[in-house]
């Protein structure tokens, strides 16, 4: 079963996961998407692309008026493919929303207790990873090309949740839409650092392509699902997405498919005020 389910309020197309919003109603967690057929930045949410930030920043504020949000929430880092992770508190709200200088610099990870603040990261083809730590009500969403995931981003935010009170055997990781194992080829630059960060375990490969020049297809979201586990999480607290960005042109920007010429998806999630 697929968790993540499209939404069109308005005339903005994004997915939610429908699972933790049903079971946490105070939740809101998504992927945005985009329509094929329109241009190459066609509801792109990111300012470091060739797009108009006036364009940008509506798409972003007609984002967060499907959500029940204010532009003012919303707020992000400037990723760099690392694993830097910052915690982010009410003085922080809305960095980066409107500008790329305010965002947190150098940030691939952003996770909060903070209601009324949309945590925002962005995407076109690399693994969005949404984190819940549901006694402590903590949210988190990290970033994780192969870089940021063969440096664990994401067993380095469930300690991040864990040293904030966070109880492990209740975290829940949900990996979202990106490159499927059926588009991502990779060679041994790839391979080699990732068989390290899995030590052990068996790459998840769906075919050796040539063994003598280490090409394989890879799949990545597995690879941070294994990852997850490595670190004290069960299968039951991960959800998978099963779609590939690059596979379904309909609903994803993907910079693999279209050669870098391309807008970014973002991955949210947020806490709305409880009465």
């Amino acid at each position: 079963m697929e968790p993540f389910q499209m939404q069109k309020k308005s005339s903005i197309p994004y997915f939610v996961l429908s699972l933790w919003q049903e079971e946490f109603p105070h939740l809101t967690v998504g992927f945005s998407a985009r329509e094929e057929g329109f241009s190459p930045m066609h509801h792109n949410y990111a300012l470091h692309v060739r797009d108009r930030p006036s364009h940008v920043i509506e798409n972003r504020k007609s984002l967060m008026r499907d959500l029940s949000f204010s532009l003012d929430s919303f707020t992000c880092g400037e990723q760099v493919h690392g694993v830097t992770i910052a915690y982010v508190t009410d003085r922080d709200r809305g960095r980066g929303n409107r500008d790329r200088e305010s965002a947190f610099s150098d940030t691939d990870g952003l996770f909060s207790s903070e209601e009324d603040l949309l945590l925002a990261s962005f995407y076109a083809d690399c693994v969005p990873l949404f984190f819940y730590a549901p006694e402590i009500d903590v949210i988190g969403v990290a970033h994780a090309g192969w870089k940021g995931t063969v440096q664990k981003i994401g067993p380095k935010m469930i300690d991040e949740m864990v040293t904030k009170g966070a109880d492990r055997s209740k975290i829940r990781v949900a990996i979202g839409p990106s490159i499927g194992v059926c588009c991502y080829e990779v060679d041994e630059h790839v391979l080699r650092p990732m068989k390290d960060a899995l030590a052990c375990q068996d790459l998840p490969l769906s075919v050796a392509l040539s063994t003598a020049t280490y090409k394989a297809m890879l799949d990545l979201k597995e690879a941070n699902a294994q990852l997850c586990k490595q670190v004290g999480l069960r299968d039951d607290q991960i959800v998978k997405s099963n779609y590939c960005t690059s596979c379904s042109k309909e609903y994803f920007h993907s910079h693999r498919r279209d050669k870098g010429d391309t807008g970014r998806m973002i991955a949210f999630i947020g806490k709305r005020v409880r009465s």
